[in-house]
């Protein structure tokens, strides 16, 4: 709060003067007192903080327009950036990739109007559906312009391991619906050997490595309980949002910063329930495989006499004990409910429609073995006898093992529907995330 301005003219009557002075002094200190002192401390802290942020976005444009991060100019206490001996180089300003390069991407979200004085209420819709208030502005006020979910093997300096490929695609639309919401940019990073195989790329990854393994997970994942039904379909969880948005933003504020970029890690649920058709365009062209594996995925269609959109995947999840090679046999029980389900919703359900006659059926499994026992129930099924892996659970990553599990994702984007027999009651990321991305008719059960 600014004091009254005090206005008067010294005259010859010194003591009229003085008395006009005090009178002046004592209404303002009134004034004051008639306030709450804590609205006039937080008053000067947001002017302060906002003053500090214009001074700190000032000197970083500064820098960013030279396209070079200068590690000479910063400042070892900068809360946004590193100390200088974690620094090893100098870092090119595109040193994340930009969709740009590449004529058939574009960025969706460039969020160009980013402005550190952007102080208007954004929270005046927050408390719908249950959301608990939350001050977006605590992100832009750190001068964070950039959020960079990053997908890789290890997380917090190696004590916490990633889930799997399903959870980060999930999380990533999270990310991509928040971003849009409130003019963030975004970008997805692929930190291990997947990126390999994909068409894009990220660049000098490698200069900030040290700011990667300090990624820390953000824990709440919305999920409040499973949802399947009595015949064991299972459904996308019920959500449990009243504080994700919340979470999110301390989350955020929290996590690892350099030059207005922050690196996360969510897997959590989108909030809409429908996945907007142009995010489903950017993970597509996100996870568009290179040229060398799109010919390994043509010439197992080819071998297989599969073609696009002509094919019905049966994918089975028995179990992470299976897929990493701990167990190599099955229970009777479990053989007899996966083969009766297979044949209810194969033959009752598909055979009886006359667009499904000529359709051909291919098993995509997270195992060999069970690919083996139910290619001798069902001959006419169509099976690729490779070892793959699962990408999260700290299991070290195979280059040859991860690309065949990559072709396995590429089979399932290419199919005309996918029927998913799960262990787990939260079903298949893998299939299900595959499925939502390339707008695939999916249908999951519940089988033990």
């Amino acid at each position: 709060m600014k004091l009254a301005k005090i206005n008067f003219t010294y005259k010859n009557n010194n003591i009229n003067s003085k008395l006009y002075l005090i009178k002046n002094r004592i209404e303002t200190q009134e004034k004051i007192k008639l306030n709450d002192s804590n609205s006039i401390k937080n008053s000067l802290d947001l002017k302060n903080k906002i003053d500090a942020n214009k001074i700190q976005n000032i000197e970083k444009i500064s820098l960013l327009e030279k396209n070079i991060f200068d590690i000479n100019s910063i400042n070892e206490e900068d809360e946004i950036g590193q100390d200088k001996k974690e620094i090893e180089e100098k870092i090119n300003n595109n040193f994340l990739y930009d969709i740009n390069r590449d004529k058939k991407k574009r960025t969706l979200n460039p969020g160009n109007n980013f402005n550190i004085n952007f102080l208007n209420n954004e929270n005046s819709n927050n408390n719908l559906n249950g959301i608990e208030s939350y001050d977006i502005n605590r992100i832009r006020n750190k001068g964070i312009r950039i959020i960079n979910n990053v997908y890789q093997s290890k997380y917090n300096y190696g004590v916490n391991n990633c889930t799997g490929l399903g959870d980060f695609i999930r999380g990533s639309y999270f990310i991509l619906e928040f971003c849009e919401k409130y003019n963030f940019e975004y970008k997805i990073i692929f930190n291990n050997c997947i990126s390999n195989f994909l068409q894009i790329k990220t660049h000098n990854i490698k200069s900030i490595q040290n700011i990667l393994q300090g990624i820390n997970f953000f824990k709440n994942n919305n999920i409040d309980r499973y949802n399947i039904d009595t015949s064991g379909i299972i459904f996308e969880p019920i959500k449990d949002n009243k504080f994700i948005m919340s979470d999110f933003v301390d989350y955020i504020v929290q996590s690892k910063q350099f030059y207005n970029n922050v690196f996360i890690y969510c897997n959590s649920y989108p909030i809409n329930d429908i996945i907007d058709e142009k995010h489903k365009e950017y993970m597509r062209n996100i996870l568009e495989p290179t040229i060398e594996v799109k010919a390994i995925v043509n010439k197992v269609l080819f071998d297989l006499k599969l073609k696009f959109k002509k094919f019905l995947v049966i994918h089975i999840r028995s179990g992470d004990s299976y897929l990493k090679n701990e167990k190599n046999t099955f229970n009777a029980k479990y053989i007899n409910d996966l083969i009766q389900n297979i044949e209810n919703d194969i033959f009752v359900n598909f055979n009886n429609n006359n667009n499904n006659i000529n359709i051909e059926y291919l098993i995509i499994a997270d195992n060999n073995y069970i690919k083996l026992i139910l290619k001798k129930k069902f001959p006419n099924f169509k099976i690729l006898l490779k070892n793959i892996t699962h990408f999260g659970e700290g299991i070290l990553l195979e280059g040859e093992k991860v690309k065949n599990s990559l072709i396995d994702f590429y089979l399932l984007s290419f199919s005309k529907f996918i029927l998913s027999y799960s262990c787990y009651e939260h079903g298949s990321g893998f299939s299900y995330w595959c499925a939502k991305t390339y707008n695939i008719p999916y249908i999951c059960k519940l089988i033990k």
